[in-house]
């Protein structure tokens, strides 16, 4: 049927074509010939655009096609953890997450709330501060790391609160924290506000608190950011956090000598107010840069490491520089300082030079004996104006000094 169409519309335009065409014998069955193929071709091209098969096609055999659960296995296999997917750890974790929000509302309670009971529909949020909480996300203990929480960089304990109940501690990027009921006996109770969460960073590094204030609302509050422990996930600062007020509102010190100094790119590894009568506006900041703040490009030619005083309660720094028998010293991290109240000095560790002392937090001397031994010896740490050489093994020393005590500093030194 489909070749007698073809051939009828085809054989149309023969007899319209043929009025002006000169006819003869042979030409007339080289059109016929040419009809036929045409009408061939178009059966053809009609079976291979989906015309409908009277013979049906072979299809090829599918050598896996009875193994679904040997393929089912092997594609979960390393995807399962005690044979729960990923997907279900997932919502595991999410329940998890809602029965802890509800917990802790419950232990604030209705002191604060009335019921206890969080609105997440109306906004309302309760912050859980610097505490540990339950890691397990699985439920069934596959991924217990029992309680944890993250790293608190600084810690400071309000001495105008007699009752020792006022405490603010600075997170490596959450910011500071205060507690008014920080002595409660037990931890569960204790709670937590985050007094900084406007400012330009969270990441915190030094916390220190003036001395002779006797009104903790009117507490002196200084706040180093930058957490300089040289680790992947450890964020630059941008200046040091200054509060009259307790936390309540801050000024962000941005810079150094009268602008000349830069405090971006640069992380607050410990700070310490003098205690001596008369001499508490004297603050020093222990100083080191992060290896984030030199990817970023934080760290620029005005960028110095080191240590900084300020005369006048943090509102204004000044960088130390160095003075070794061998000449003014390069500047390198400082990774602590404190003020030996006993002795009246501050001691200071800096990378590859050793323990500095300072009777007035401004002028610095090396001790001539360092701590350590034979360790940070004459011999094997030299006195040095350069530290490229890295001759001297002190890396990152932490010092601790006795209340009361006229001694030299007790110090745990990582080389």
């Amino acid at each position: 049927m489909m070749l007698l169409r073809c051939f009828v519309r085809v054989r149309f335009r023969y007899w319209q074509v043929s009025v002006i065409m000169p006819s003869g014998p042979s030409l007339f069955s080289l059109r016929v010939s040419l009809l036929i193929l045409i009408c061939f071709a178009a059966v053809s091209i009609a079976q291979a655009q989906g015309a409908k098969q009277a013979v049906p096609e072979t299809s090829a055999t599918d050598s896996d096609g009875d193994h679904v659960k040997e393929r089912s296995e092997w594609f979960f296999r390393g995807r399962l953890v005690r044979g729960k997917g990923s997907a279900e750890l997932r919502r595991r974790a999410y329940l998890a997450k809602l029965q802890m929000r509800v917990q802790h509302a419950a232990a604030l309670g209705a002191a604060t709330r009335g019921n206890g009971q969080v609105s997440l529909s109306s906004g309302s949020w309760i912050p859980l501060g610097p505490m540990p909480l339950a890691s397990d996300a699985t439920g069934n203990g596959t991924q217990d790391y029992h309680q944890v929480s993250g790293r608190a960089t600084a810690v400071a304990i309000d001495p105008a609160d007699a009752t020792g109940n006022t405490v603010y501690i600075g997170g490596a990027q959450s910011g500071v924290w205060k507690s008014t009921n920080a002595a409660n006996n037990t931890a569960n109770s204790v709670t937590w506000t985050a007094v900084s969460d406007d400012q330009a960073t969270l990441s915190i590094g030094a916390i220190a608190i003036q001395p002779g204030n006797t009104d903790p609302a009117k507490t002196v509050l200084l706040a180093a950011t930058g957490e300089a422990d040289n680790s992947g996930d450890s964020y630059f600062g941008l200046g040091i956090l200054r509060s009259t007020n307790a936390g309540n509102s801050w000024t962000l010190i941005s810079t150094a000598n009268s602008g000349a100094l830069s405090f971006s790119g640069l992380g607050g590894t410990r700070m310490v107010f003098n205690t001596a009568s008369g001499q508490t506006n004297t603050v020093v900041s222990a100083m080191a840069t992060s290896s984030e703040g030199m990817i970023d490009g934080a760290v620029t030619a005005n960028t110095t490491r080191g240590l900084y005083t300020s005369l006048d309660a943090g509102q204004t720094w000044t960088y130390d520089a160095l003075v070794d028998p061998g000449g003014a010293t390069d500047a390198t991290s400082a990774t602590s300082v404190v003020y030996n109240d006993g002795a009246g000095q501050f001691f200071a560790a800096v990378r590859y030079h050793g323990l500095y002392s300072s009777s007035d937090g401004t002028h610095w001397t090396r001790l001539a004996a360092q701590p350590g031994g034979a360790l940070l010896s004459t011999t094997a740490c030299p006195p040095q104006s350069t530290s490229n050489k890295y001759s001297c093994p002190f890396y990152r020393a932490e010092i601790t000094a006795v209340p009361g005590r006229n001694d030299s500093p007790s110090s745990t030194i990582t080389l």
